[in-house]
């Protein structure tokens, strides 16, 4: 909703109070009631109609909108991005120095990578980065995307996509469009950037996207995977794709794939790893590395130089032996390259979460936790065999459906009851409040526990549009029916059915006063949470608001129903006190409620509860990732978590 729209209505609803106040002045509550009754219900009814008005079709974004919802998109990469190449050390001077050359090239064709970043840049084209794991292929687009970004005068913005989560049974650009909205939904605000901005960035060429992890996708996938990237895309779109250097083989053996520069990221040179382990370590150190560092020098072609000729392993390599503690010679005494591999992996994610007991002088917002290192290492595992990446709004995918049923059932019923038993118990009919509480509880609970959970959230008002409607009327009926039953058990059927008139509408209404709108912070998979909850919040505000409005109302405007008030008072201001608070809890309690039950928090928060009662993740799941993410296991990829490498991934399964 407009700015101008807002403050039409709200001179409208001024009028509507300020000609109520005339009537009640020169009249009796009678005539007050009756004209409330029919002004509030016309109102109520035209404004759910307007929702599903009959209008053309919105036109496209405008170019000045496109170019809005572009810098906007840089503005969150940079947020999203910096902190985590930074996070890579991608920005170190002493960061290794990885080279690559051309696919079939020879030795005097290798650059560094560093040099292939700025060409590329320079002049974007198609180009296919392979490697084998752990060679720095992610590394590298996060290189690019920074350098990318870095250019103010660039024309186009880089968007690095993990392309695994794609099925490529599915149009490219209609996935792509769909993830573009789920991972960055400001761009989906209309009122800023009009109806088809996220459309009309991909339409316009206005992304240079880096495809990461092609070789992620299962076997008979790939080639129809390339087969479609070029087919849905254009052979002449510049893009950037990485792959392990068999599987984009054996995917392209048809030669899908053309017009492409193809490279491959080359194995660390053996004076290479020396000297980054020596400049690294520290000096104090450096003794307990010399028969390893010998080893390296004398057999390059052992074990372990083998399987330290990759950043991945060498980093993990390097964290998992900085500890003074830990005998770096273990490695020299595996028979094997796998050996030394599967050493390294599993050291890594030990050692991740031994941590020393944090300092009580930290005031930081999210102190570190303890986590027993093997409880943590079996909730990895479980994380990583049941998801390629970790989105706490899809958890509950894992949860049985009759536990949000059953959920619904308890905490509906428990506190629709309770809400009942307070209304009507002021009136000397406790038992019948709770009765009715509790069946209108059940009932809603069993069908919001069914209807499907929403994305997470941000709560803007708007305009409501028409093809929203009929998936909101289900929350239109609850509201109906809880404002209606709660007034219509005190003073009749004719209240009941307006009150509840005005209460759907309410319900239906304010479930859609959400849009995404651009963050002021990076968007992280707590930023994300805490914006759902906020939307729920403001639900409940709008809904005790309105409660309080109409129960002030009723009670001290209308008066009492023919029932004995348990509470002593006559006075109409304490009445009308008594019934705005009263409603002010009965208002916040339904609508705060049913707004929850289908957010993206509610379905998260059972889920949690039934992964941490069943024993596959523990209670603060969110902390425990976001600690999973500070030391290493985890990396961050917008709202979502993805692990570190897909080789830490499927060894952390297979342990589970």
């Amino acid at each position: 909703m407009s700015r101008r729209g807002a403050l039409v209505q709200l001179a409208l609803w001024g009028l509507l109070v300020l000609g109520l106040i005339l009537i009640w002045s020169r009249h009796d509550a009678n005539a007050v009631a009756t004209a409330l009754t029919i002004l509030t219900g016309a109102a109520a009814v035209t404004q759910f109609l307007m929702a599903g008005r009959w209008k053309p079709k919105p036109g496209a974004s405008t170019p000045e909108q496109v170019d809005a919802a572009v810098d906007a998109l840089a503005r969150e990469l940079v947020k999203q991005w910096v902190p985590e190449g930074r996070r890579r050390m991608l920005d170190e001077p002493n960061r290794l120095d990885v080279r690559c050359a051309p696919l079939h090239g020879g030795s005097g064709d290798e650059v560094d990578c560093d040099e292939l970043v700025a060409a590329y840049a320079d002049a974007p084209r198609r180009l296919v980065v392979v490697g084998p794991p752990g060679s720095g292929k992610t590394g590298l687009c996060v290189l690019l995307t920074l350098e990318m970004l870095r250019r103010p005068d660039a024309d186009r913005v880089p968007l690095l996509v993990p392309v695994s989560a794609w099925n490529p049974d599915e149009n490219f650009e209609a996935w792509l469009l769909t993830w573009l909205l789920e991972t960055y939904p400001s761009l989906g605000s209309r009122s800023r950037y009009g109806p088809t901005a996220a459309r009309e960035i991909l339409a316009r060429d206005r992304v240079l996207l880096v495809l990461d992890g092609l070789d992620e996708l299962p076997d008979d996938q790939r080639t129809a995977a390339l087969r479609a990237i070029n087919s849905d895309l254009g052979a002449g779109r510049p893009l950037v794709l990485t792959s392990r250097t068999a599987e984009f083989a054996s995917a392209n053996a048809g030669g899908q794939i053309r017009d492409s520069q193809v490279v491959r990221l080359l194995p660390l040179r053996d004076r290479d790893i020396v000297g980054h382990l020596r400049t690294t370590v520290p000096q104090a150190g450096i003794d307990r590395w010399e028969p390893v560092l010998a080893e390296l020098t004398d057999r390059p072609d052992g074990p372990l130089g083998q399987v330290l000729r990759t950043p991945l392993m060498l980093s993990l390599a390097h964290s998992v032996y900085s500890d003074p503690k830990r005998d770096v010679r273990e490695l020299l005494g595996l028979p094997d390259a796998e050996a030394v591999a599967a050493k390294l992996l599993d050291e890594f994610t030990t050692r991740a979460f031994t941590t020393r007991r944090p300092s009580p002088l930290d005031s930081s917002e999210h102190r570190p936790g303890r986590w027993p290192p093997r409880r943590a290492e079996r909730w990895l595992g479980f994380l990583a065999d049941q998801y390629r990446e970790v989105a706490w709004w899809q958890l509950w995918r894992k949860v049985p459906a009759w536990v949000f049923v059953a959920r619904g059932v308890l905490i509906g019923g428990t506190l629709s009851a309770l809400l009942g038993w307070l209304l009507l118990g002021l009136f000397g009919r406790p038992v019948l409040g709770l009765l009715l509480g509790a069946a209108v509880g059940l009932v809603s609970g069993v069908c919001l526990g069914l209807v499907p959970a929403d994305p997470p959230r941000r709560f803007v008002p708007r305009v409501p549009r028409r093809d929203e409607v009929s998936r909101d009327l289900v929350f239109a009926v609850v509201g109906a029916v809880a404002g209606g039953v709660a007034v219509g058990a005190l003073y009749g059927g004719l209240y009941g059915v307006v009150i509840g008139l005005v209460f759907g509408a309410a319900f239906g209404l304010v479930r859609r006063f959400t849009e995404p709108t651009e963050p002021t912070e990076a968007v992280t998979p707590d930023s994300v949470l805490r914006d759902d909850r906020r939307a729920v919040l403001i639900a409940a505000a709008l809904g005790s608001g309105l409660g309080m409005l109409v129960g002030a109302f009723f009670a001290g405007v209308i008066g009492l129903p023919a029932h004995d008030l348990v509470v002593p008072i006559t006075d109409p201001v304490q009445l009308g006190l008594l019934g705005g608070a009263v409603g002010l809890l009965c208002g916040a309690g339904g609508l705060g409620l049913a707004t929850y039950a289908t957010s993206a928090s509610a379905r998260f928060n059972t889920a949690r509860i039934w992964l941490a009662v069943t024993g596959k993740t523990p209670w603060r799941l969110m902390a425990f990732l976001r600690d999973a993410h500070r030391v290493g296991v985890l990396r961050l990829v917008g709202p979502v978590y993805q692990f570190r490498h897909e080789l830490l991934r499927d060894r952390l399964a297979r342990r589970r």
